[in-house]
């Protein structure tokens, strides 16, 4: 899913970066998106090992 948000994202981008010549204005955006979506993808594999981890946990408890 961070994946998909990323493509939207920089499609839209570089859809208005080209259509109102505004690449400049929008390159500070896009860094701060792009930092967004790691930080997005990153909590998203912690949150899947954090309950790999409960599941496991649970199993040894029965």
């Amino acid at each position: 899913m961070p994946i998909a948000f990323f493509c939207v994202g920089l499609a839209f981008y570089l859809y208005y970066g080209l259509t109102w010549n505004a690449w400049t204005d929008n390159l500070p955006n896009m860094g701060l998106y792009v930092i967004i979506c790691c930080g997005l993808y990153a909590a998203l594999k912690k949150k899947d090992a954090l309950a790999k981890e409960r599941e496991q946990l649970n199993d040894k408890e029965k």
